[in-house]
């Protein structure tokens, strides 16, 4: 077991591989160990998937993870006392820091009804866009997809299959923010390497009926949008109505993050050169941040796939028939 001065030798040479875009050691050791002749590999598939991508030509290699934790900055967006600035704090050493102009979003104002709108009583309501917050979630998202790649990499694959995306908020929705992606990495016996490995968050079974319908996977695609809801005046009173009425603000903001995840993701598929996305998954939350504030959040994963056959593969002839 190594002492402490090695242990944080190694730490600080991990820091190092990380800030060069290369894995830390232990994920070097553990893939050099898979690497070696006669090595056991490890997946997380079913006996029903591992068949299935035999079945399509491929085998597993070992089971891939990567993993990213980012502090989301501060973003103080529209209000009434600040008009239309939104600005986002940059920290600069233990003690500095600034605040920049943050990515223009969308921004929609809901004008206060009583024609004041000055004071605790009156003041409008504003629906924008928490770009810093969404440029957060993409920056851990593309760190962890690094790395998962990397480890594909150097394993030799073409591809990995059932990724699964975890994200978590450690300290709340505006602080650290943890992205890991874990999925099992899977080689064609012969195949030439690809500069990128492939990812594709459908199952092995899935996976297969893809290649066989003439599609392959090209990467892993996700769209996020991000919208802060600070009510007005007119919107608190509405949600104190004792009638049945629609909530106009808290409606379209929602629907504004709904169109922005969708936005994105269709922006991601256009730029892998696919023709479209197979299996989207949608992911819509809703945090309480601020006082009555909420923040709508919509995340959208798929496998963004390219057409490589015009007409589906014949199927190889079982012994059995299927049931399903």
């Amino acid at each position: 077991m190594p002492d402490d001065a090695t242990a944080a030798q190694r730490q600080l040479e991990s820091i190092a591989a990380l800030e060069r875009g290369d894995l830390p050691l232990a994920a070097r050791d553990r893939i050099e160990e898979m690497r070696q002749p006669g090595a056991a590999w490890t997946s997380d598939l079913s006996v029903a998937e591992l068949s299935a991508i035999r079945h399509a030509g491929f085998e597993a290699v070992g089971m891939v993870m990567g993993s990213s934790v980012y502090r989301i900055a501060a973003q103080w967006g529209y209000s009434n006392v600040f008009g239309n600035a939104g600005f986002t704090t940059v920290g600069q050493g233990a003690f500095g820091g600034g605040a920049v102009p943050a990515r223009v979003g969308f921004l929609q104002r809901y004008p206060c009804p009583h024609g004041y709108g000055m004071g605790t009583d009156h003041r409008w309501g504003f629906n924008w866009e928490h770009t810093t917050y969404e440029d957060g979630l993409v920056a851990a998202r593309d760190a962890a997809l690094a790395r998962i790649i990397e480890e594909a990499r150097d394993l030799g694959a073409h591809g990995v299959v059932g990724v699964r995306l975890i994200r978590r908020h450690l300290e709340g929705v505006g602080s650290s923010l943890e992205f890991t992606v874990i999925g099992t990495a899977i080689r064609r016996t012969g195949g030439p390497l690809l500069a990128r490995p492939f990812m594709s968050h459908l199952d092995g079974v899935a996976f297969s009926k893809l290649l066989h319908g003439g599609y392959v996977p090209v990467a892993l695609v996700v769209g996020i949008g991000a919208v802060e809801i600070d009510p007005g005046c007119g919107t608190e009173w509405l949600l104190r109505s004792w009638n049945n009425v629609r909530i106009d603000q808290v409606s379209d903001g929602i629907e504004a993050a709904r169109l922005l995840g969708i936005q994105r993701l269709e922006e991601e598929i256009e730029a892998v050169d696919a023709d479209g996305a197979v299996g989207v998954d949608i992911d819509f939350v809703n945090h309480a941040v601020g006082t009555g504030a909420l923040l709508s959040e919509l995340v959208c994963v798929g496998t963004a796939v390219r057409r490589y056959a015009k007409d589906p593969l014949d199927e190889v002839p079982l012994p059995i028939m299927r049931l399903s």
